[in-house]
């Protein structure tokens, strides 16, 4: 009995780890497109104040 709420535990310790790594990896996708989008300009305005 104990065997199976060990087990049970197990499973759903690697189904939050499969959905955290999900959420990370749609979060870095956005970030890469944010910087994609907008990184030449920040960059052009940073070297215009410097």
């Amino acid at each position: 009995m104990e065997d199976v709420k060990v087990s049970n535990g197990a499973d759903c310790q690697l189904e939050q780890k499969h959905s955290e790594e999900e959420r990370f990896d749609k979060f870095m996708n956005v970030m890469v497109q944010i910087v994609e989008k907008y990184g030449q300009s920040i960059l052009q305005e940073l070297d215009c104040v410097a």
